[in-house]
């Protein structure tokens, strides 16, 4: 923790390292529209949108906080309510899932540019890839757009209108 110059407050400390790549991130996101798009529709999930396959995938991952409700030694309604309450409080697009008596509720972690520092992320990212083919069988590289490249025409042909 650090102190304002000016007023004494105390300010978080900002995360320290390489900083998130925006153009990483623009990629990452294509990264989802592709794998959305080509997403098998024989498979046992099947993604609402874009941002439900990426909290799944991100799950799959292992980018998750799980919370746990045991159920064992409670009558009917009792686990109906503790389950009700968990739910109650868990993100809107959260994964559910039953083992024997314990119901668990799996949340997708944030990926904002203050939560996941860059090596993290770039972790994560190459996770992600690796569970899209494992899930669909298709590598990344394969249904990636390709990259645009800037075009200077644009600005060579403005040079070009006398001011």
């Amino acid at each position: 923790m650090s102190s304002c110059p000016h007023c004494g407050g105390l300010l978080d400390a900002k995360p320290k390292g390489k900083p998130r790549s925006v153009p990483q991130h623009r990629r990452y996101f294509a990264l989802i529209r592709a794998a959305h798009s080509h997403w098998p529709s024989t498979h046992r999930f099947q993604p609402v949108s874009d941002e439900h396959l990426r909290r799944w995938i991100q799950a799959k991952a292992g980018y998750v906080n799980v919370r746990t409700v045991d159920t064992t030694g409670m009558d009917v309604e009792s686990a109906v309510a503790a389950i009700a309450a968990e739910l109650a409080s868990a993100h809107p697009m959260h994964f559910t899932s039953k083992v024997g008596a314990k119901f668990h509720i799996v949340e997708s972690k944030s990926i904002d540019f203050d939560t996941l520092p860059h090596l993290a992320a770039c972790a994560l990212f190459d996770a992600v890839a690796e569970v899209i083919e494992a899930e669909t069988g298709l590598k990344a590289e394969d249904i990636m757009p390709p990259l645009r490249k800037q075009s200077t025409a644009k600005r060579e042909l403005l040079a070009e209108v006398p001011i």
